[in-house]
């Protein structure tokens, strides 16, 4: 029996002592240096970055996507004196320049890791403006949607005016589109088009000799802006002469045309008196327009019918179109 109290005294005066460390002196049964127990999966930081893909989507906003792994909490310096605590980052700078952006990642250990990246903010340049789609551009004799193959296949739109007709030019057969003398004639076609970029038109024509009277044949173009379509109408931009309408398309009146509002190029040959063909170029601005018309009629003459106008005196031919945009 005293062998068993004294092994209880024992355990109690060890309980005693141990009751009266201090938490320093604890400390020094912590393992320390190269017998301590290493962060199992310690934080490894990384980032990607994309250029224009912020708030407003332009080339000085840039948006950071976290790659770390391992990690509970962020801190962002963008190089620029901006910061963020976020998990994926984002800054807008200034302007052009080169900035080293960091991310330091933590653990709830406390364990840190950083990754920098330089970074290059350049402006980047506009991308050229594409040349719009004319279909049949060379008027030359194609099948249309109804009726026999012409010059003015995919040209046609009976609303305004009538159809040009085949003719032989240039050195080529039914390959241009003539304009008759005293005759409402004209070509129309829609276009895509980028606002508020520049175009050139090239035409290239032929005037018969004048005829010496009193109403000298002319050649008037416009490029008419999409917005003043019947309220309603979307364009189509079609491929095939034969799937192009002959009416009931884009503009709808010559007063619609006449309009000076909608108007963005109004240009017209007289006859010079050169029977040759001749290359005429003009330019005009889109505005804020992605489509816009191409209207070319004979003026000048005296016989006015339904359309309200008629070409002059002398027949006009016309051998190709061009649309090209101005970069």
């Amino acid at each position: 029996m005293k062998k068993i109290k004294k092994i209880i005294w024992s355990a109690s005066a060890l309980i005693l002592i141990l009751g009266t460390q201090t938490c320093s002196e604890f400390d020094k049964f912590e393992p320390l240096g190269e017998n301590s127990i290493a962060d199992a999966t310690p934080p490894t930081a990384n980032f990607s970055y994309s250029q224009g893909a912020g708030p407003d989507e332009e080339w000085k906003d840039y948006t950071f996507a976290n790659l770390s792994s391992s990690a509970t909490t962020f801190a962002w310096d963008f190089g620029d004196g901006s910061s963020s605590t976020e998990v994926d980052g984002a800054n807008t700078y200034s302007g052009e320049g080169t900035w080293t952006v960091t991310l330091t990642a933590s653990d709830a250990l406390g364990v840190v890791s950083t990754f920098s990246e330089t970074i290059t903010v350049v402006e980047p340049e506009e991308p050229d403006v594409p040349d719009p789609t004319l279909v049949n551009a060379d008027f030359n004799k194609l099948p249309k949607s109804s009726g026999s193959d012409c010059a003015c296949a995919g040209w046609i739109n009976k609303d305004i005016g009538e159809q040009g007709e085949s003719s032989s030019g240039n050195g080529g057969s039914d390959n241009v589109v003539k304009f008759d003398n005293n005759e409402p004639d004209h070509v129309y076609q829609e276009f895509a088009v980028t606002p508020n970029a520049d175009y050139t038109i090239q035409i290239v024509t032929q005037f018969k000799d004048p005829a010496g009277g009193p109403f000298p044949g002319m050649l008037e173009l416009r490029v008419l802006a999409g917005a003043g379509y019947t309220d309603g109408y979307s364009p189509t931009y079609y491929t095939d002469t034969v799937n192009f309408p002959q009416e009931g398309w884009g503009y709808a009146t010559i007063a619609q045309v006449e309009e000076a509002e909608n108007n963005l190029l109004v240009e017209v040959q007289d006859n010079p008196a050169d029977d040759s063909y001749i290359t005429y170029n003009y330019t005009f601005n889109a505005g804020a327009n992605d489509s816009v018309a191409l209207f070319i009629r004979g003026i000048g003459g005296d016989s006015i019918g339904e359309f309200g106008y008629t070409g002059g005196d002398e027949e006009i031919r016309a051998d190709y179109v061009t649309i090209t945009a101005i970069n």
